[in-house]
């Protein structure tokens, strides 16, 4: 995994952990999100598929199977129209958020080495 794709992830996740904290809390998550008139959750549905694409696009990902996280905040996000339901769904999603960004801390990074050389047969090994 690049460092920008990385630290993209990273803050998309901090942003949907920051979110997911408030929108859980009984009675006062549910009086923003409906007060908003649910936008919230759309904005939560956009940013968890937004880090869906990433994952998917990302081709030096070590963590493509972790891309469950990011589906379940998508359809986490449409059962959480539920009010009551809503607020338990969000405190799911805040857990698996958290395990998410330990599993993106502990991701190695790619770092590209110019001077690296391929040999492919013992030819050219010898030359």
């Amino acid at each position: 995994m690049k460092s920008t794709i990385r630290t993209t992830l990273l803050v998309l996740s901090i942003i949907l952990i920051i979110s997911e904290l408030v929108y859980g809390i009984p009675f006062f998550g549910g009086s923003i999100i409906l007060s908003l008139g649910w936008q919230p959750l759309l904005i939560s549905m956009l940013l968890y598929f937004i880090m869906m694409v990433i994952l998917i696009v990302d081709k030096q990902n070590a963590i493509k199977p972790m891309m469950f996280i990011p589906l379940l905040g998508v359809v986490g996000n449409i059962i959480a129209f539920i009010p009551v339901v809503g607020m338990v769904v969000h405190w799911i999603l805040f857990l698996l958020m958290v395990f998410f960004v330990f599993i993106l801390l502990s991701t190695p990074l790619y770092v590209p080495n110019k001077n690296a050389k391929v040999i492919y047969t013992e030819d050219r090994r010898n030359k």
